[in-house]
């Protein structure tokens, strides 16, 4: 028998089906490890977000909104808004005495403990609606519930200016609704000004917070330097009561404009998969609470 004759030198031998499958599939280019991933660093299968920061729904991610925030200059006039809303919470300061002599309550006995449990409503007020708002005011939207606040607030203060002091009345609800309106007022206004004012930037905030102690500066310190100068006391409860709606007023005009331009610019999150992640891990933190108690064990 004769041998087949040699393969030309230069050509490759043609391989059997078997061989040539698997020689295709050993020498098929493998794709790039990068190529699963976008620019971005997400899986080619996870919709990735756009570059540009966007969460692709037309508004900015969460982190984009953060850094985008952080350069917004300060609105001032958070300032003045906030600080004629907490001036209320000074009447359980100093003013709580002058507010007990004008209802002619001494500081002991039963009426002087009744007058002090209703000052108390004014913690027990704070306390229900800063929890319990979103299901009290469930209907109003956040903007809508400070101009509540804002409005309780104002009523819980005119009481002892008007119905005490101007009308000489001594009828001992007044301290309970007076004492009332104002917690629930405050439980209401503390937390969601400051929710409503977060696009206007964290530098914006640092504003607004510094008008609690500016409030019970000007009350406590310098308004009783002027009544130890012979100023009346009820001066103060006035001038209470009158700064509150020139706050309503300077925030309606002030600073609802800027958070509207803020929403129309697109610094407002839009709703995506990220919303809600915040309320998520509340809720998360809650079920773990042994993990936090142990925590604060000794």
């Amino acid at each position: 028998l004769k041998s087949p004759p040699p393969f030309p030198r230069g050509r490759q031998q043609p391989l059997s089906g078997e061989c040539c499958a698997m020689a295709t599939e050993a020498e098929a280019p493998r794709a790039p490890a990068e190529a699963s991933e976008c620019s971005n660093g997400q899986p080619a299968g996870d919709n990735p977000r756009p570059a540009d920061g966007t969460s692709g729904k037309g508004g900015l991610t969460l982190a984009a909104k953060s850094d985008v925030e952080a350069d917004m200059p300060p609105l001032h006039a958070v300032l003045p808004v906030m600080i004629s809303v907490i001036q209320g919470y000074t009447l359980i300061g100093p003013l709580q005495h002058s507010f007990k002599e004008a209802m002619n309550v001494g500081d002991t006995g039963a009426l002087g403990h009744a007058f002090t449990q209703a000052a108390a409503l004014v913690q027990w007020g704070k306390f229900a609606m800063t929890m319990g708002q979103n299901l009290v005011l469930a209907p109003c939207s956040p903007l809508v519930r400070v101009y509540i606040a804002m409005a309780g607030m104002f009523l819980g203060a005119l009481i002892p200016p008007f119905c005490v002091f101007a009308l000489e009345s001594h009828w001992f609800g007044w301290v309970f609704l007076s004492f009332g309106l104002i917690g629930l007022s405050l439980g209401v206004f503390e937390c969601t000004f400051l929710n409503v004012i977060t696009p206007l930037g964290p530098l914006t905030k640092s504003w607004a917070i510094m008008g609690f102690p500016a409030a019970f500066f000007i009350i406590n310190v310098f308004g009783f330097l002027l009544v130890s100068f012979g100023v009346p006391v009820q001066a103060l409860f006035w001038y209470v009561v009158v700064c509150m709606p020139f706050g309503a007023a300077l925030f309606a005009f002030r600073v609802v404009p800027k958070l509207r331009e803020a929403a129309s610019t697109g610094r407002a999150v839009r709703a995506d998969s990220e919303a809600g992640g915040k309320a998520a891990a509340i809720w998360e933190s809650c079920l773990d609470w042994r993990g936090g108690v142990a925590a604060l064990l000794p």
